[in-house]
């Protein structure tokens, strides 16, 4: 008997199931690094966040250090016989303040009114600064000229021309004015303090990651702690124009510069050297400030992007690497059992094989449907080849209503299931296109998707087919737009519910006063009181008047024009046509300006309101008289105006409010006219900041760059 055998040629049908299977894998892969990605940002933004928070930790130590200092050197000045220059009485007071501070500062010190160092304590540090004079410092000038604390510069101690002083240290100087009850000034006492102190305590041991670290800036961008000692005293901004000439690929400073002018806090990614490598790298960034008299600081804590996920990114490797092997093994072994069997395959077998084709087949099609998004697959000829249940749900369609049907010509625009043009963009590029937030109207109803369309590449390097992938969006988007509605209805409400209740009372006033007015006039009566009740209408009605125009000029908050402003003389012209409302209430005013101020490029308009809402807001803190000091003057690149008065000062409590939206401590007050202050200070790239004790009066201080930066 003669065996017969039956020779199985490879069909077509069976190389498209390879090529099925193929691209199912691929999408599961591509799937999976999309996924990976996402989750890798989100636990970059979460690792960010607590970076944020070790830096505000940080921030509010380093502040309530120098509060403790200052707070202390303030009570002290405020002892009568220390006020009035007694020697005796300084010398006690300083001892004592010394021993409260003794693990702040390195020294206490008083100079005479004369700027000559008088007395310094302990007297074993810095032996030979006693009877030098450091009247050129710009901590005595300002305390002797404008009567106000000052915070200075990283100094040397001595100065450049005292270089016989042993152990001369850098340092920086907290000054306070000594002035006695007849104003007299008799010189300054202050501190220096060790700038390592600070740093050894509160920043270097600050450890966000593994290689982390945190360092320290001021508000011009000069390091004042790194872990890099070379880099100490050098400008961040000027360091990174130097590398960018180099060469070095740096990105993100101009965004986190920018970040730090305005915002106490931030959070951000650039890519910068991390010590002690002087390679870039992908970091995380996170700052906040510290504020302590005319000072700011920035305390920034940083971390490799690496770090952060590393954990994440081994899982994934090793996961990857896993079901890759599994998928070779699989196709490996697959392909040597149909070579194997090729030559000895009977019918039998060939059924068998068919029926193992057909249940994996089967798994491949539960995979393309269980996936929870819309995918169809378009061949070259932009025929549907194949579709997911899901979208299929989606139309109210059957699949055999849809394969093997063109895409475009043969549906309706309205039941178009594929997007032509990003199909055919995809099958020119041979990469993957993507369109956010498309709207698609279907059975009249709109939807939003995420439309991405991914190329399929077959053995000559060619685009064979695109999947297109689409993520519904719609829910996701009315949240978003309903989330907006809500602020906005907020907003509104809040601006009616102060405008209503500014306007409510002197209307009412209005109506009262007219009503007696009316009752006076039909009984003929006296003209006198008449002509009062006038008086009274007329003023609610100027009160409206002016709460109108307050809001108003909040609501329009225009863009500045900058031009060349003189500042001493727009103050003089704005203090003068105070003066008559300044001098019925007793309150005595004055302008104190340097020889030689340059011009400032600001909004005249907007400087002239600023200057107006400050003011009059002096006024209102002395409503039984006192004193006015306005005071100009320019500090480096800087243009600085005080306004001092002697009112009854801001509580410590509400002196960081005093600035937000509709805050006011007065009763007929709206809380715009600080608010519009700041939004000026900041549309000119400068800040407002203020100085006050209760009982003693406030002062104000404005600064703005005197050339745009």
């Amino acid at each position: 008997m003669k065996r017969h055998t039956v020779n199985i040629k490879e069909t077509s049908w069976e190389i498209l199931i390879w090529m099925g299977s193929i691209i199912v894998l691929g999408f599961v892969v591509l799937f999976a690094l999309y996924s990976y990605r996402s989750v890798e940002r989100e636990m970059a933004k979460q690792f960010n966040r607590e970076q944020g928070l070790l830096a505000q930790q940080t921030a509010m130590g380093i502040e309530q250090y120098m509060n403790d200092i200052t707070n202390i050197l303030s009570l002290t000045t405020y002892i009568a016989p220390i006020s009035n220059g007694d020697p005796k009485a300084i010398r006690t007071g300083l001892e004592n303040a010394y021993r409260s501070l003794k693990n702040k500062v390195a020294f206490v010190f008083w100079e005479d009114a004369s700027g000559i160092m008088t007395f310094h304590h302990p007297q074993h540090i810095l032996p030979g600064v006693d009877g030098k004079d450091f009247s050129f410092r710009t901590y005595f000038r300002v305390a002797k000229e404008l009567g106000v604390p000052f915070v200075s510069d990283i100094i040397m101690i001595g100065g450049e021309e005292y270089q016989d002083i042993p152990d001369r240290f850098e340092t920086f100087i907290i000054s306070f004015p000594l002035k006695g009850d007849d104003g007299k000034f008799h010189g300054v006492i202050g501190c220096a303090i060790d700038l390592a102190n600070i740093t050894a305590h509160y920043v270097a041991p600050i450890r966000p990651s593994e290689s982390g670290y945190a360092w320290l800036v001021d508000e011009t961008g000069m390091i004042l702690y790194h872990p890099n000692p070379k880099w100490l005293g050098l400008n961040l901004y000027d360091m990174v124009l130097d590398m960018e000439k180099k060469g070095y690929n740096i990105s993100g400073i101009q965004d986190i510069r920018h970040g730090m002018e305005l915002k106490n806090d931030g959070m951000y990614e650039l890519i910068f050297p991390h010590y002690p490598s002087n390679l870039p790298t992908k970091k995380l960034l996170a700052f906040s400030s510290v504020h302590f008299l005319n000072r700011r600081w920035i305390t920034v804590a940083t971390s490799p992007y690496s770090e952060v996920i590393y954990l994440m990114s081994d899982t994934f490797r090793n996961t990857l690497i896993l079901g890759s092997a599994s998928i070779g093994f699989v196709i490996i072994a697959t392909l040597v059992l149909l070579r194997i069997n090729k030559a000895r395959a009977t019918a039998s077998e060939r059924n068998k094989w068919a029926e193992r084709v057909l249940i994996a087949h089967k798994r491949l099609e539960t995979i393309f449907n269980g996936v929870p998004h819309y995918l169809v697959m378009i061949d070259s000829a932009f025929t549907i080849s194949d579709i997911n249940q899901r979208l299929c749900d989606l139309y109210g369609k059957k699949r055999s209503d849809i394969i093997d049907k063109h895409c475009s010509i043969d549906f309706p625009e309205e039941e178009r299931i594929c997007h032509l043009d990003i199909v055919e963009k995809c099958f020119r590029s041979g990469s993957i296109i993507s369109v956010r937030d498309k709207r698609v109207e279907i059975q009249g109803k709109p939807f939003f998707f995420d439309i991405s369309a991914i190329p399929l590449f077959g053995s000559m390097g060619e685009v064979d087919y695109v999947v297109q992938y689409a993520v519904d969006i719609t829910d996701k988007k009315a949240l978003t737009e309903k989330l907006i509605q809500a602020e906005k209805l907020a907003a509104v409400g809040q601006m009616s519910a102060h405008v209503a209740h500014e306007i409510r009372n002197p209307l009412t006033s209005v109506l009262l006063h007219s009503e007696l007015l009316e009752d006076e006039l039909g009984e003929g009566g006296d003209k006198e009181e008449a002509s009062e009740l006038l008086h009274i209408i007329q003023k609610e009605i100027d009160r409206l008047s002016q709460i109108t125009d307050e809001y108003l000029s909040y609501a329009r908050l225009p863009h500045p024009k900058k031009q060349p402003v003189d500042p001493e003389k727009e103050t003089a012209a704005v203090l003068s046509m105070l003066l008559p409302e300044l001098s019925r209430r007793n309150i005595e005013s004055s302008i104190t300006c340097p020889d030689r101020l340059p011009n400032i490029m600001i909004d005249r308009g907007q400087f002239k309101q600023l200057l107006i809402n400050l003011i009059k807001n002096a006024e209102d803190a002395m409503p039984s008289g006192g004193t006015l000091e306005l005071s100009l003057m320019g500090i480096k690149d800087n243009f600085l105006l005080l306004v001092k008065d002697t009112g009854y000062g801001i509580p410590q409590e509400i002196a960081r409010r005093i600035f937000d939206p509709y805050f006011t401590t007065k009763d007929n007050g709206t809380g715009l006219g600080l608010a519009l202050v700041q939004y000026i200070a900041n549309a000119h790239d400068g800040w407002v900041d203020v100085e006050s004790q209760k009982g003693t009066g406030s002062t104000f201080i404005f600064s703005i760059p005197f050339h745009e930066p």
